[in-house]
C-alpha cells in the first residue's frame, strides 16, 4: 500500500461556516447550525449505496410507532441486567445508557444497572465483560475503540469475541477547517494539500482512533499528503482548529458545534451516509467524491454463547427505550441521533470498518506487531 504516514490528514475538521450542496433533508428535532452556507462544487457525484446500507439509517417514523406498541415483558430469565461499560462515568457513552437504562428496566421487568470499567483505553472493561455470564445477567456496550484497540495494543481479544445484539446511537466523522482559512469547500482543501504537501495539519483524538483513521482513509482517497496531529480526544481537536494550532480536524459535527456558532470554524463536509439532519446543506464527503466513512458507534454486545431469545429480549428493551418519550427528549436535546441497527445490520457495520482500521493501521505504521 501506499504510505499513508505521508498521507496523513491535517487540516480537516472544525469549522464556522458550513459549506454545502443543493437538496437538504429536513431537521428531525436535533438543532442545525446557523451559519454561513457557501456553494459546495462538487468535482464528481458519487453515491456510497454501500455504505449508506451498512452504515445504518435513522430509524424511520413507521420504525418508531412500531417500537412504541411494544409492552413489557414478564418472563426475563436474569434476575437483573448490569450494562459494562468501558468508558468513564459522566462521559457521552455513560450519560446515555444511565438515560435509556429506567425504560429497559420497564420493558424488562429487572433492574437495569450501568457498571463503568474505564482504563487501558477500553480495554479492561471489555477484558472483564469476557468473563462475564452469558445467562442474560451481563452485556457490554459496543463502542467503535474495540475495533481499532486491537491493532494499537497487546490484548488477546476483539470485537469477534463477543455476540452483537444491537446499536442504538451512531455519530460520524465531519471535516472541519479554521473559519479564516483560504479554502471553502471540500474541492479547494484537496487542492490546497497538493499544492503544500506535508504541510496542512489535521488534528485528530490519537493516534489509532477512530478520526485518526478516518483522516488517513480521506487522505488516501484524496491522493494528499498530511500531518497528523494526535490530541487526547476530540474536544481537544476540535480547540485546535478553532485556534489554528491545526488546518483540520475530522471530528464530529459536535464536537465543532460551539465553534462553528461562534464562527471560528467552518465544516466542509461530512464523512456519514447521509446528510446530517443538523447539517442539511452541507455535503457528505461521498458527494464531493470522497467516500471515506468512520462510525462512531454505540451499542450493545452479548457474551458468546446467550440464547438467541435472550438476545432478542435485549434488543427489544433497546427500541423500546428508544421510543420512550423521555429518552427521545434527552437523545434530541444532547443532539444524540437515534440510530438502530438489528443485530445484523450492527456485524455488518463492524466487520467492514475493522478492515478499515487494520488497513490504515498498517500503512500508518501504527499497527502492533
Amino acid at each position: 500500500m501506499e504510505n499513508l504516514a505521508a498521507g496523513t490528514l491535517t487540516a480537516v475538521m472544525a469549522a464556522s461556516v458550513i459549506t454545502g450542496c443543493s437538496g437538504g433533508q429536513a431537521s428531525t428535532g436535533i438543532p442545525r447550525l446557523r451559519v454561513p452556507q457557501p456553494r459546495c462544487r462538487l468535482r464528481r457525484q458519487v453515491r456510497r449505496e454501500e455504505g449508506a446500507q451498512t452504515g445504518g439509517d435513522v430509524q424511520d417514523p413507521e420504525a418508531a410507532a412500531a417500537d412504541s406498541d411494544l409492552k413489557p415483558i414478564d418472563n426475563y430469565p436474569a434476575s437483573s441486567l448490569t450494562i459494562t461499560c468501558p468508558a468513564g462515568a459522566g462521559g457521552g457513552t455513560d450519560l446515555l445508557l444511565r438515560a435509556m437504562a429506567p425504560a429497559m428496566e420497564e420493558y424488562l421487568g429487572v433492574p437495569v444497572m450501568v457498571v463503568n470499567k474505564p482504563g487501558g483505553g477500553f480495554a479492561i472493561g471489555y477484558a472483564a465483560a469476557l468473563q462475564d455470564s452469558n445467562d442474560g445477567s451481563s452485556i457490554a456496550v459496543a463502542l467503535s475503540e474495540l475495533l481499532g484497540l486491537p491493532y494499537v495494543a497487546d490484548i488477546s481479544f476483539d470485537y469477534t469475541d463477543f455476540d452483537p445484539i444491537c446499536n442504538f446511537n451512531s455519530t460520524y466523522g465531519a471535516l472541519s477547517v479554521n473559519a479564516a482559512a483560504p479554502y471553502n469547500t471540500v474541492e479547494e482543501f484537496v487542492e490546497y494539500c497538493k499544492e503544500n504537501p506535508n504541510t496542512v495539519r489535521v488534528g485528530n483524538s490519537g493516534i489509532g482512533g477512530v478520526w485518526h483513521i478516518l483522516a488517513a482513509s480521506f487522505a488516501q482517497e484524496a491522493g494528499i499528503e498530511v500531518v497528523h496531529v494526535p490530541f487526547d480526544g476530540g474536544g481537544p481537536a476540535a480547540v485546535a482548529v478553532a485556534g489554528n494550532n491545526v488546518e483540520a480536524v475530522p471530528v464530529s459535527a459536535q464536537e465543532v458545534q460551539t465553534y462553528v456558532e461562534g464562527g471560528m470554524v467552518k465544516i466542509l463536509c461530512s464523512f456519514s451516509p447521509e446528510r446530517l439532519p443538523e447539517l442539511p446543506d452541507v455535503p457528505t464527503g461521498a458527494e464531493c467524491g470522497y467516500p471515506a466513512q468512520m462510525t462512531v458507534f454505540r451499542g450493545f454486545l452479548a457474551p458468546k454463547g446467550m440464547s438467541e431469545d435472550v438476545k432478542a429480549m435485549i434488543d427489544a428493551a433497546t427500541r423500546y427505550a428508544l421510543a420512550d418519550e423521555t429518552v427521545q427528549e434527552f437523545m434530541a436535546t444532547q443532539n444524540y441521533t437515534n440510530n438502530y441497527m438489528n443485530a445484523e445490520a450492527l456485524k455488518e457495520m463492524m466487520d467492514r470498518e475493522n478492515a478499515v482500521y487494520a488497513e490504515q493501521s498498517e500503512a500508518l505504521g501504527i499497527a502492533v506487531k
